[in-house]
């Protein structure tokens, strides 16, 4: 495999240009070292894996593991997924908002724990057709994903949990301490998945979800409050224009957030203990759905998305405090006062007025979560340089299996108890 046909833009002035950022002083060859994702994890971009070989100035040979994700090549599966719209927000996330995040953290120099939790961009092509990142591959540094198919368990949660509350902290010192950045930092994303332009695209493949709820809903919940409310929630006005008010709604709490805060989107590193794999660190990948908004809608989303109600219902508290602790933590190691940036009360007004949003995502990703990988969609299928409907490339069916109906319906009976669907 030759870098052109990873990108056809990519050259080998890109990868001295990555030796020389790790203090290397000459590139001298790269290999190739397979995809990075598999079947439906994937379907805006392809991921390669590739090794570049280098020198420092004494001659020492350094071995540089990296990940390189493209554009599709397919004209059509391009156009189908919109590709180009998300690689130019998320290069634009990692060369404007990451890069500002880093400089403000520099300097800071008091701040014992700086935000490092996210992967790090090293170099990026941005031109609508052949746009790519290139990143270390954080699986060299014991970083890596969890199966998407189950829910995640307590203290994995609460790592994420903490990751996010760090990641939206920085939002509010960078709000308190440079506002004039942070307004700069707030009109740089576009929205990517919910806005008025993009229903047309999006629309009939709700509609498709709604279905499938409202039918794990009535099988699990049938004659109830619970079943009562989501269809409301679900039928009542239009789902995508309330996504769409979700996603747009700015006020003093709003921050930069990830956007897309499912399983495959955290890397974990996990130590041996008594014989289990135990999370201790994480690093939030993926930024292309990034957005600037309230920071309930990260938190709802992965709520919704990746834990049980046996979870929820034992634990949903102690994550919130988990995820309030971090972000006071963070806010306070950088001279800050968190009870006046963002109390916990504050938390519990955003989560009132916006987790239903991650009910909203929630009705997407699980029955894509809960998909064998054998089902999930094929791009390939995609044929010709033309678009064509998402519906008939991500196609959901109603789930047949009762755990995965509860599953799903189960996230309207938490929003229902919380009063989020109120």
């Amino acid at each position: 495999m030759s870098l052109q046909e990873i990108s056809p833009n990519l050259t080998e002035d890109h990868l001295h240009e990555i030796i020389r950022k790790f203090g290397g002083v000459k590139y001298t060859s790269w290999s190739f070292d397979g995809n990075a994702a598999k079947k439906g994890d994937s379907y805006l971009s392809e991921l390669h894996k590739v090794i570049v070989t280098g020198e420092d100035d004494k001659g020492k040979s350094l071995s540089i593991h990296l990940i390189i994700k493209t554009s599709p090549k397919s004209a059509g599966r391009r156009k189908t997924f919109r590709s180009a719209e998300f690689f130019r927000n998320e290069i634009n996330f990692y060369e404007i908002i990451a890069k500002n995040f880093n400089e403000f953290q520099t300097i800071k120099k008091d701040a014992k724990y700086p935000f490092k939790e996210m992967s790090t961009c090293l170099v990026s092509h941005l031109d609508g057709i052949n746009d790519f990142l290139i990143m270390e591959n954080l699986n060299e540094f014991g970083y890596f994903p969890t199966s998407r198919q189950q829910a995640m368990d307590l203290s994995l949660c609460r790592l994420i949990m903490q990751t996010l509350g760090r990641f939206h902290g920085l939002s509010f010192i960078i709000r308190d301490q440079s506002p004039n950045l942070f307004e700069q930092l707030s009109i740089v994303l576009d929205e990517t998945y919910y806005a008025a332009r993009l229903k047309n695209w999006y629309g009939n493949f709700i509609q498709t979800q709604i279905e499938i709820a409202l039918d794990a809903v009535e099988k699990i919940y049938g004659g109830t409050e619970i079943e009562a409310k989501a269809k409301k929630f679900l039928k009542d006005g239009n789902l995508y224009d309330k996504m769409v008010k979700f996603t747009h709604t700015r006020n003093r709490f709003s921050v930069i957030s990830h956007g897309d805060c499912w399983t495959p989107n955290f890397l974990i590193k996990t130590i041996k203990h008594d014989g289990k794999d135990i999370p201790v660190k994480a690093k939030m990948i993926d930024f292309q759905l990034a957005r600037f908004a309230s920071p309930a809608l990260d938190i709802s989303f992965f709520i919704y998305s990746c834990t049980t109600e046996e979870l929820r219902a034992q634990h949903y508290d102690d994550l919130l405090k988990a995820y309030h602790d971090s972000l006071s933590e963070i806010i306070k190691d950088f001279g800050s006062n968190p009870e006046f940036l963002f109390p916990f009360s504050a938390l519990e007004a955003e989560l009132k007025s916006f987790a239903r949003f991650g009910v909203g995502m929630g009705i997407e990703s699980i029955p894509f979560s809960v998909m064998d990988d054998n089902e999930t969609a094929d791009m390939e299928k995609i044929k010709g340089d033309e678009a064509v409907p998402i519906t008939d490339i991500w196609i959901l069916k109603k789930l047949e299996n009762i755990e995965d109906q509860r599953r799903l319906a189960d996230i309207f009976k938490h929003a229902v108890d919380r009063g989020y669907l109120d």
